[in-house]
This record gives C-alpha cells, structure tokens and sequence, in this order.
C-alpha cells in the first residue's frame, strides 16, 4: 500500500465527503486496508455494501439485504419503500456513505500522513 500516492488537491478533494474516495478505485483500495489495519469490521462490511451496489444494476434483495445485515446502524426502513431497482441501489450507496463518514477525518489524516506525493 505505501506505493499508492495523492497530491494535495486529491487529498483535499477526498476530505469533502466520503464519496469522493470511495469513487476513486485507488483511494478505496487504501480505505478498505486502512479498516482493516483499523480493526474496524463494521465500516468493512460497510464499504463492501457500497461496492456490492456501485458495481451492478440490478437489486437481488437476497443478496443485499444479506449485506445489510452485516452493517451496524444501517436504516432499511426507506429502502423498503422504494420500488425502482436504481433507486434502491442509490439508497444503499447514500446510507453507506452516512455509516462511512464517521472514519473520514482519520482515514484523511492517515492519508496525509503516509500517502501523500
């Protein structure tokens, strides 16, 4: 992982929101080392949820809900009253992002500290 480097204005563009460094390939790679070298399986099963949604276009509830089971403090009650396959998938990517947003400001300072060019 020390390999992977972010300038300044990467790093600053990650620390707007969570979003923005899961949707880097790279910087989500470096998140999901960073949680588990954090110890913190909750916020892995997290980002594998976010992964899961961001990388299909279709909603097997089985499949999802299985994944959502794994993840502390995730609110299904919207999701059971959303009948469009996109939209549902938006809503697991948006509540994934709110569970994932309390680690922003550590994995930031990590980034900054051991990854910055």
């Amino acid at each position: 992982m020390e390999q992977i480097k972010f300038t300044q204005q990467q790093i600053e563009r990650f620390n707007d929101r969570i979003r923005n460094c899961l949707e880097d390939a790279q910087c989500r790679r470096l998140l999901e080392h960073y949680l588990k070298i954090s110890r913190k399986p909750v916020l892995s099963n997290a980002l594998k949820l976010w992964v899961a949604a961001n990388s299909t276009d279709s909603f097997d509830e089985d499949e999802f809900l299985d994944l959502i089971d794994e993840v502390d403090g995730f609110n299904e009650n919207p999701l059971l009253t959303l009948s469009e396959c996109e939209h549902k998938l938006s809503y697991v990517k948006m509540e994934s992002c709110r569970i994932l947003e309390k680690i922003r400001p550590y994995f930031i300072e990590y980034i900054s500290t051991h990854h910055k060019s």
